[in-house]
């Protein structure tokens, strides 16, 4: 909780920066791409390494528990690093305004009257919940219903014995790293929306072949995981470039930049439809008879019922959300050509003030 807590503060000014460092349409796509690949690369670590963590502390006759605290511990204390440095070298050059602080009553009312706004956040929100539900229930489902309960089951790929949520995520994660270059390629072509809702549709369509698989096909479901990660890279990349744009449609009704109502509201609403979703998620594997492996278990079955619950949870019921992501990016109301008139309108204003104040 107090990790969470202190993260959501160092993530809101730097994710605010985003509309800051350009005005353009294009570059804060860039922007939120090579983010997104060094987020990507750090998260493939740390997926291709803690499942070998905690299958390598079985195999020493720890448990699973004392597993994840152990990768826990690692990579907590490696992710320590990049804060110090930032903290002991980064300095700002210019000097900050004076802003006014503002009631969070307030701060939501701002923000809940820009139209484009109301989009933008639920386009993220539902993004982010899709990934979160799948995210949770996914090992359960590669452990349970692929492996059959083998809780150290191994696959070999390219040559290599893993872990099998290793071989599923590591290879799902480099192909999102290796095609995010085509994604703000194709908003440079197109625009951002288009370009998401295409990558939306094609992340359902995989996610509904993800119900066929059956136990053993561990092939079937790797070439799968491959293919999730052309259309889950588009959900990485371009929610936040298409909430950057929200900024200058606020400033062009209220004369104010507002970076830190937006992404702060935005965070807001994010957290707790965040933690609600996890929380339903887990709920519906305790009512549907999921039972928690024995410490020493090297091998375990779930019900009937809390297998059919895992299979919806990460097949219809995450294409579900997705859709209904897809269908709100569409009517996402800023489009380039719309962007590009409310920064001339800006500009323009910005010129008659200059001349007035001459």
């Amino acid at each position: 909780m107090l990790v969470d807590s202190f993260s959501t503060l160092v993530s809101i000014p730097y994710l605010s920066l985003t509309p800051e460092l350009t005005p353009d349409y294009d570059e804060r796509t860039a922007l939120s791409g090579f983010r997104s690949i060094f987020q990507l690369v750090a998260g493939l670590a740390v997926v291709v390494a803690a499942p070998m963590i905690v299958d390598a502390a079985i195999e020493h006759g720890l448990s699973h528990q004392r597993g994840f605290m152990l990768a826990g511990g690692l990579f907590g204390a490696l992710g320590v690093i990049p804060y110090l440095l930032i903290f002991f070298t980064v300095r700002e050059t210019s000097n900050a305004e004076e802003t006014e602080t503002l009631p969070i009553g307030q701060t939501l009312r701002i923000a809940w009257s820009n139209i484009p706004f109301r989009f933008a956040t639920a386009i993220h929100l539902l993004n982010w919940v899709a990934v979160d539900m799948v995210a949770v229930v996914f090992p359960y489902y590669l452990l349970y219903w692929i492996a059959r309960g083998d809780l150290l089951a191994k696959v070999n790929f390219l040559g290599l014995n893993l872990a099998l949520e290793t071989a599923f995520f590591g290879l799902l994660m480099l192909v999102c790293i290796a095609t995010l270059p085509f994604w703000m390629w194709f908003s440079h072509r197109r625009n951002k929306r288009e370009a998401y809702v295409f990558g939306l549709v094609y992340w359902i369509i995989v996610e509904l072949f993800i119900w066929a698989v059956q136990p053993d096909q561990m092939a079937f479901l790797l070439v799968l995981g491959g293919l999730a990660g052309f259309g889950v890279a588009a959900a990485y990349v371009l929610p936040d470039a298409l909430f950057a744009d929200v900024i200058e449609w606020d400033e062009l009704r209220t004369r104010r930049r507002q970076e830190r109502v937006y992404y702060g509201a935005r965070a807001l609403i994010r957290k707790l439809a965040g933690a609600l979703v996890i929380f339903v998620t887990l709920q519906l594997l305790g009512w549907s008879g999921y039972q928690n492996p024995p410490a020493d278990a090297l091998q375990f079955t779930q019900p009937e019922s809390a297998l059919s619950t895992i299979r919806i949870l990460v097949s219809p019921a995450g294409a579900g959300l997705l859709l209904l992501c897809a269908i709100t990016a569409w009517l996402f109301p800023l489009s380039r050509e719309k962007h590009s008139r409310i920064r001339t309108l800006l500009t323009r204003r910005k010129e008659r003030g200059q001349m007035m104040g001459e």
